[in-house]
């Protein structure tokens, strides 16, 4: 049974969460040639590792033309894929990878690159990257194939919380080959002050009421 001590404990370290999650938005930046398959956020709270039915690979440098502007990404690798620097899918084998989170963890943006979009406009590449389980967000490619540019597609959106998110490609593709693409980063969302305040008003007003119950008990 949950003491108070326990309670307050909780609630307070949702609040201490919630501060530092706000002091410490970020991005996991896998253009980073510094960037391995695992790391921490902040100060270490939540740590995030990166597992796949094959080889994790982002040893190939970044080979866009122009850098993607307006992104938080460092571009200095062509992001991460299986075996080689992408992400494949064809008729013999779906890769995947996967980003597992030690606690749930706000994400609002995915990041892919290496998409494109056939040179007939007929058919196109598309990342996907399914949260917990569920429906997959869709990165369409913009890039037409052959052209030199970097593929790039971002995705942004709402803040969800995540623990697992599985990365993979649909099977169309820019009739240059299979379908692949590479993941170049996930956007970690900031936890607001104003909301951590609002939960530690909740929590201290929960315990009153639960101190008033026992008296009167």
């Amino acid at each position: 049974m949950f003491g108070l001590d326990k309670v307050f404990g909780l609630a307070t370290g949702i609040v201490l969460a919630a501060g530092l999650s706000a002091a410490n938005a970020t991005v996991i930046d896998f253009t980073d040639a510094g960037t391995g398959t695992s790391g921490s956020l902040f100060k270490g709270a939540v740590t995030w590792t990166l597992t796949s039915n094959g080889t994790l690979n982002n040893s190939q440098a970044f080979d866009g033309n122009p850098t993607p502007a307006g992104t938080p990404l460092s571009f200095q690798t062509d992001g991460y894929g299986v075996g080689d620097d992408e992400i494949s899918t064809s008729s013999r084998v779906t890769q995947y990878i996967d980003l597992t989170f030690s606690a749930p963890t706000l994400i609002d943006a995915i990041y892919f690159l290496d998409l494109f979009v056939a040179r007939n406009i007929q058919t196109a590449e598309i990342g996907l990257a399914s949260i917990d389980g569920g429906a997959p967000i869709a990165l369409l490619a913009t890039d037409i194939a052959g052209s030199g540019t970097a593929g790039f597609v971002s995705a942004l959106f709402a803040p969800v919380l995540a623990t697992v998110i599985r990365f993979t490609v649909f099977d169309t593709n820019d009739l240059l080959g299979v379908a692949d693409g590479a993941l170049a980063g996930v956007g970690i969302a900031p936890v607001p002050v104003p909301a951590a305040g609002l939960m530690l008003l909740g929590g201290l007003g929960g315990l009153a009421a639960l101190r008033r119950r026992r008296k009167t008990a």
